[in-house]
């Protein structure tokens, strides 16, 4: 063991002092930590599951504001027990009344506004600081599948975070030096930073709460900053959409109606079920098909079927109008009256029934989906699974989608090119035209596939993110005969 040397010991000394001396500051910052804070508050119901849904929403707005580093969430029993203790009448409303016992810079207030299919519930923030004024404002979520609920208000949170800049104050001088009161739970590292004054500071050592940084100005203790530094909400609200979609897929796929493997049954019924159906009833057979993937209860869609007996129809019948009824009704099979052209149209019609009968059967699917408020296969991979759809059969990523007139409008465009190049082969300028418009709406085509939102209204109400809802009022005065007047109205936000 190597012994102290008498020269060291007064470095050791120093050292000790100098953690003797910093300790207290550290103390000071871990109190610093409740400034600002954020009460939350559940409006308490009758019911255990609502109660439970609240409390939920509760923890999760609690970490994101932790997590984003502006407002410190109180804990909740102490906000419980705080609200309680408020028996007084004549106070300003019971919750902001126990924010403001505790010392709280924020108040939010979840509450239930109706409950059913569609849960609705809202989240009001009131601040109780005149410095956080602009954050004053009443978040409304709505949901049929109350995991998600939490997660609207998680993602809510954090986009009010989006532009809310770190705000420190000077608490310490040290030469050309000063502690800060913010630190890496803020979200600053060393580096340099802007202030909204338009000056720059460098930050160099953080701590969890505080930090000491070199500033080119002279500023006296106690004088606040705003540092242009925000938090990555951005990420937080990625992972709430994420979590929400895995929610509600879970909630609304053909798997949770009690099918096995959704996915295979698809392909099966596209490749195998749905052609077959179709060579025994044209138009109803795509309905029928439609079954195999186990729909609780299915309906036939009676203009899906009109369309597609009509584009049937048109594959045997067009060539034979063209001709004036006189040539031969099979492809192939030459007349004095069947010219090549007709010939070639007439071949391309026969062959792409199979495509016909596809665009049948995914707008049967489409239909069904939405009033069986089922999502289809492959949705968490819904703009990839589109594409594909799109470039193997026209118009499919639409009807995938729930898209079905646009299905239709592009499957019935890229049909019409394709048929013209073909029976006007040898006219080169003309194809060379055709073949253009056509490669253009098949690239629309696959566009719209991959970019389009769903149309199924059951997701969007889950994918949707704060709504505004009307707030009504009614007044009533008497008139200049002493006759009373009614005045009604609503206001929105939009």
């Amino acid at each position: 063991m190597t012994p102290i040397r008498p020269q060291n010991v007064k470095w050791l000394i120093a050292a000790a002092l100098a953690v003797a001396t910093i300790e207290p500051d550290v103390v000071a910052a871990e109190r610093d930590t409740l400034k600002p804070t954020v009460a939350l508050f559940a409006a308490e119901y009758g019911s255990l599951q609502l109660n439970a849904l609240a409390e939920a929403s509760i923890v999760s707005v609690g970490e994101v504001f932790d997590t984003l580093g502006r407002f410190s969430p109180l804990d909740y029993r102490l906000c419980r027990k705080a609200l309680k203790a408020q028996s007084d009448p004549s106070q300003e409303d019971p919750f902001s009344a126990a924010a403001r016992s505790l010392g709280a810079d924020l108040c939010a207030v979840i509450s239930i506004l109706s409950a059913g299919q569609v849960i609705v519930v809202s989240l009001e923030l009131k601040p109780l600081n005149e410095s956080y004024r602009r954050l004053a404002q009443t978040i409304t979520a709505r949901s049929t599948v109350p995991m998600n609920i939490p997660l609207k208000f998680a993602r809510a949170v954090a986009a009010i975070h989006r532009d809310l800049p770190v705000e420190a104050e000077i608490i310490e001088k040290i030469g050309r030096s000063v502690w800060l009161n913010v630190g890496q739970w803020h979200g600053l590292m060393p580096g340099r930073y802007r202030l909204a004054s338009g000056q720059t500071i460098h930050i160099t050592h953080t701590n969890r709460y505080r930090s000491i940084a070199v500033i080119p100005f002279q500023a006296e203790r106690g004088s606040r900053i705003v540092i242009l530094s925000y938090p990555r909400a951005a990420l937080i609200e990625r992972e709430c959409v994420k979590k929400i979609e895995a929610n509600t897929e879970r909630r609304y796929s053909l798997a949770a109606s009690g099918l096995d493997d959704p996915e295979k049954k698809f392909l099966e019924a596209v490749v195998v079920i749905n052609p077959g159906a179709n060579i025994l009833l044209p138009g109803y057979g795509a309905f029928l098909a439609t079954s195999y993937l186990g729909f609780r209860q299915t309906k036939p869609s009676v203009a899906g079927i009109a369309v597609s007996l009509t584009l049937v129809a048109t594959h045997f019948i067009l060539p034979e109008a063209m001709g004036k009824f006189k040539v031969n009704f099979f492809p192939g099979v030459m007349d004095s009256d069947k010219t090549p052209a007709l010939n070639n149209l007439q071949i391309f019609l026969w062959s792409t029934l199979p495509l016909t009968a596809s665009a049948a059967f995914f707008d049967q699917l489409a239909y069904q989906y939405d009033i069986n408020t089922v999502l289809p296969p492959f949705f968490l991979n819904r703009d990839a699974a589109a594409l594909v759809l799109s470039a193997l059969f026209p118009g499919a990523g639409m009807f995938y989608k729930g898209w079905r007139v646009p299905g239709w409008g592009f499957y019935c465009a890229e049909m019409f090119l394709a048929g013209f190049c073909v029976y006007r082969k040898d006219a080169r300028r003309e194809v060379g035209y055709a073949g253009i418009a056509l490669a253009a709406v098949k690239i629309a085509d696959l566009a719209a596939a991959f970019f389009s939102p769903p149309a199924y209204g059951f997701y969007n109400l889950e994918a949707e993110g704060r709504i505004s809802l009307p707030a009504l009022s009614l007044e009533v005065r008497p008139s200049m005969n002493g006759e009373p007047i009614y005045r009604v109205g609503a206001v929105m936000a939009f």
